[in-house]
């Protein structure tokens, strides 16, 4: 059986090295890669920017949806042996993953119920490994016949040998109350999006600003300081909507607009310079790299079409944050890393990720997936979860090295 554990390191990762490790062959399940630093005028140079010090720390970070034992739905997991399905069963084997195999020193944990968190990994990260955590759970919809304290939501955890705890924000993404302005407002009220059932059929229509409102979806934001850096991390997690673009697009701006808010907290009451502040966003997205969020993400300016709205005077949306948020983990690793990321029955695809600013961070090492689906097709399983992997995800893991500047500078990234 084809193991899931494989890391891919590197001594640098540059879009150059990026370019060149893309023409190797496929990884090989079991494959470490090394990318060494040469001084060959065809391969990476071994100079240094000479704004960077040579001393950059490293640290680890993993994001993973857990797969909550309330979503494990019959009709959907029918391809899962019910002995996989026992939620302690795959409760040990997230025990296993979290506290040895994949361990990082932040982890951003999506489908995390509040009762799980307050009776297990909160006090067990603490005492056992000195973590740290925060956490916020979504309120509980309409059909919910379970306790709140069943339903799932999103937890950041770090190592406190590492990292010093300064603030805690967190959102619900239909508390929009300050997030947009009047004319905003008004076209997020006309526009209609096309309801569809399970089987993708049209049933309707609703304003997009009604299905905000409606939604339960949360994001957390953490602030840390790096003890070694003395640099301030502030790391976001959310799970957004399964369905629709236009909601997801909407709820990724209000993430993006409450972050702005968090810099301009610590610029004006911290008295932090630009410089002084990393940011790192990661989260189960439900959106394919080719997707409308992703390119928002990336700076790309996204209208949504007139013609389904009814009135209004247009709405583009435009990611505030593209400074301090420029490139995806993708971006930085071999293509074929990753063939997918969630591996529920017939619903496969890159749906998790890691953002943050390649000129604060680069990646020395990451976990490949690459191995997954050979099991699968092996074992001539569907999909996840299985005996192995206690999750229709699989984790997300890095480790990063801090680019620290010769000199802080003051200069900001975006004007806020």
């Amino acid at each position: 059986m084809v193991s899931f554990g494989k890391f891919i390191q590197a001594s640098t990762l540059t879009d150059k090295l990026l370019a060149l490790s893309r023409l190797n062959s496929p990884l090989k399940p079991s494959q470490f890669i090394t990318m060494n630093r040469t001084n060959n005028a065809n391969s990476i140079s071994n100079t240094t920017d000479d704004n960077l010090l040579l001393f950059r720390p490293t640290f680890t970070f993993l994001s993973y949806n857990l797969l909550s034992p309330y979503y494990m739905w019959p009709q959907v997991y029918t391809y899962v042996p019910n002995q996989y399905k026992d939620w302690q069963y795959r409760h040990k084997l997230l025990e296993e993953e979290l506290f040895y195999k994949y361990k990082a020193d932040i982890m951003c944990l999506q489908e995390l119920t509040l009762k799980d968190y307050d009776a297990f990994w909160k006090p067990t990260m603490s005492t056992k490994f000195n973590y740290g955590s925060n956490y916020i759970n979504k309120p509980p919809p309409k059909y919910w016949e379970k306790t709140s304290q069943e339903m799932d939501g999103v937890g950041i955890f770090y190592n406190r040998d590492k990292f010093e705890f300064l603030t805690c924000h967190d959102i619900h993404l239909n508390d929009i109350l300050g997030i947009f302005n009047y004319k905003e407002m008004e076209y997020l009220n006309n526009y209609q999006v096309t309801l569809t059932n399970a089987q993708g059929e049209a049933i309707g229509e609703k304003s997009l600003l009604k299905i905000l409102v409606e939604r339960n979806q949360v994001g957390l934001f953490v602030s840390l300081k790096h003890k070694e850096s003395d640099t301030i991390f502030i790391v976001i997690n959310t799970h957004l909507y399964w369905k629709y673009d236009p909601v997801k697009l909407t709820q990724c701006l209000i993430l993006m607009r409450k972050l702005q808010q968090i810099i301009r907290y610590h610029l004006t009451v911290e008295a932090a310079t630009y410089s002084q502040i990393k940011t790192i966003f990661a989260g189960d997205l439900n959106s394919e790299l080719n997707s409308k969020v992703i390119q928002f993400l990336r700076g790309n300016i996204i209208g949504l079409e007139n013609s389904n709205a009814k009135g209004g005077s247009g709405f583009t949306l435009v990611n505030p944050m593209r400074s301090y948020l420029n490139t995806c983990l993708y971006d930085m690793i071999p293509a074929d890393a990753y063939i997918n990321t969630c591996y529920s029955g017939k619903l496969k695809g890159i749906f998790d990720y890691i953002w943050f600013d390649k000129n604060d961070f680069g990646i020395s090492k990451v976990l490949t997936g690459y191995g997954i689906n050979e099991e699968l097709n092996t074992n001539k399983q569907l999909g996840l979860p299985n005996g192995d992997h206690p999750s229709d995800h699989i984790p997300i893991w890095c480790e990063f090295e801090i680019k620290l500047p010769k000199q802080l500078q003051s200069t900001p990234k975006t004007k806020l």
